[in-house]
């Protein structure tokens, strides 16, 4: 599976948070610090299983709790048309 920014998603990096802007509702997503470094890895389709290996990594948790991680962010920002799934 593969996951991908979707055109409607705008961010921006403030002091110690960053933020998505859906530019067709208006509607702002705050982003936890392991959303934001995914959020990140985006800048080009990543893979779901190589993200949450660089998550694991970077953040030295289980790749379980990582992969999990991963999932749950990309139905949150795919169900708000953030993210395309392939």
């Amino acid at each position: 599976m593969t996951l991908q920014r979707t055109e409607r998603a705008v961010h921006g990096d403030l002091p110690e948070e960053t933020v998505l802007l859906d530019v067709d509702s208006g509607t702002a997503v705050r982003l936890n610090t392991t959303g934001a470094w995914i959020w990140d890895q985006l800048e080009q389709p990543r893979r779901v299983a190589d993200l949450a290996a660089g998550l694991a990594k970077r953040f030295e948790i289980d790749e379980t709790r990582a992969l999990g991680d991963v999932v749950a962010f990309a139905r949150e920002m795919s169900r708000r048309e953030l993210l395309a799934v392939s």
